[in-house]
């Protein structure tokens, strides 16, 4: 499972508090198809959230069931997906 990055680790921490190493751990647990970039499924997964806890369960499930839909509802189905997350989550460390 692929392990999220530390822009995306910091932002959970930010947005969840105490509760962050559980969803982190959930997060990693979802399963992406090949040649799809893991980072921009999590990136998904937290926008869509918004920093609600009930909404990141929500997400997860839709990465579960069909991430090409969270991509469309979080703006990152396009090809300018690397300049949101930039904008979003800050620059890769």
């Amino acid at each position: 499972m692929p392990v999220a990055t530390p822009r995306i680790a910091d932002r959970i921490a930010e947005d969840f508090g105490t509760s962050a190493p559980s969803l982190l751990s959930r997060l990693e647990q979802v399963d992406v198809g090949h040649g799809v970039d893991p980072e921009r499924i999590h990136a998904a997964v937290v926008l869509a959230s918004r920093g609600n806890l009930s909404m990141f369960q929500d997400a997860i499930e839709h990465a579960l069931e069909d991430w090409r839909d969270l991509l469309d509802r979080t703006g990152l189905a396009d090809e300018a997906w690397r300049e949101t997350l930039l904008d979003e989550f800050g620059p890769v460390e």
